[in-house]
């Protein structure tokens, strides 16, 4: 996958989750079946904010061309999807439903994709 499309479609993941996390921490937790303490809520709407920012931050580098700062970014985002899919998984094992599976593939395939990009930058 070229670095535009698999960076489009972070960023368009990302944002919009993030903003349901803000607006909605409630309800999205619930479809995990967790609750939370409300400082919890709180914490996650942290969470979904900093989804927005990557989103965004994302969505405005995939034009770059420069393979230097694709190579940097694609790493950046390969660690950023690897860490979320070990937490997927904890989460997992911790206790939330099987909708909680869907962050797993979700996470695993965005990794994926990211190791591919930074595997062929580093090849050429």
């Amino acid at each position: 996958m070229k670095f535009k499309s698999l960076l489009t479609i972070f960023s368009v993941v990302a944002f919009v989750a993030g903003l349901a996390c803000v607006l909605a921490p409630a309800q999205m937790l619930s479809s995990y079946g967790v609750s939370l303490i409300p400082i919890g809520y709180i914490v996650y709407q942290f969470w979904g904010s900093t989804l927005v920012g990557l989103g965004m931050l994302s969505w405005f580098a995939r034009n770059i061309e420069e393979p230097a700062l694709q190579k940097k970014f694609a790493v950046s985002l390969l660690i950023t999807t690897a860490l979320g899919t070990v937490m997927a998984i904890r989460g997992q094992y911790a206790g939330a439903n099987d909708f909680g599976w869907s962050n797993v593939a979700l996470y695993s395939l965005l990794t994926l994709g990211f190791g591919s990009l930074f595997l062929v930058k580093a090849r050429a």
